[in-house]
């Protein structure tokens, strides 16, 4: 490989992609692997690059990369990405993303204030999305109408899943 191609729009693709998959492992308490496994990752990525006026996408990535790392970094994206007027709605539209599958209209404040797009109303991304949420894994359930559960599943309560973000945390307990 040689510098230039190192460099060259790939690599930029590359490094948004690897900074959007580490900004949603912080946002939603998922790792990496279990995002990716979604296969979902570049698509999330396009919608809201598609939705948001040109450059917000990356100015949330930015913002992101400049962050401290280390174990202070769950903080530093509470307190410099979801308190921030412009930052904080879309990452919270990202978060939703992740675990309903569905993109949530931005609010008509920061439409005012920043932009809006057509593209920019209440639906779902698309039904691998929604079979994918998030939700459906931290509930230890499974899409419904999506997925078949077998006769009789119903009467059994959904089993706790071994690895949800609050695992070991007493949240289920």
């Amino acid at each position: 490989m040689t510098a230039t191609s190192a460099s060259g729009p790939g690599a930029a693709a590359d490094k948004r992609a690897d900074l959007f998959l580490r900004l949603s492992e912080l946002l939603t308490g998922f790792g990496g692997i279990d995002l990716l496994g979604t296969g979902l990752a570049g698509g999330y990525l396009r919608v809201v690059d598609d939705i948001l006026p040109p450059g917000a996408g990356d100015e949330l990535l930015a913002a992101f990369a400049r962050l401290p790392a280390g174990l202070d970094r769950g903080a530093a994206v509470q307190t410099t990405i979801l308190a921030h007027p412009k930052l904080g709605p879309v990452a919270r539209n990202v978060i939703l993303m992740w675990y309903r599958g569905t993109w949530t209209r931005l609010p008509d404040e920061w439409r005012s204030a920043y932009g809006t797009s057509p593209l920019d109303t209440d639906h779902v991304v698309s039904a691998e999305a929604y079979r994918s949420g998030l939700q459906w894994v931290a509930a230890g359930a499974h899409p419904a109408g999506a997925l078949q559960q077998g006769y009789g599943a119903w009467a059994s309560a959904p089993n706790e899943p071994a690895s949800s973000p609050a695992a070991g945390q007493g949240a289920h307990k």
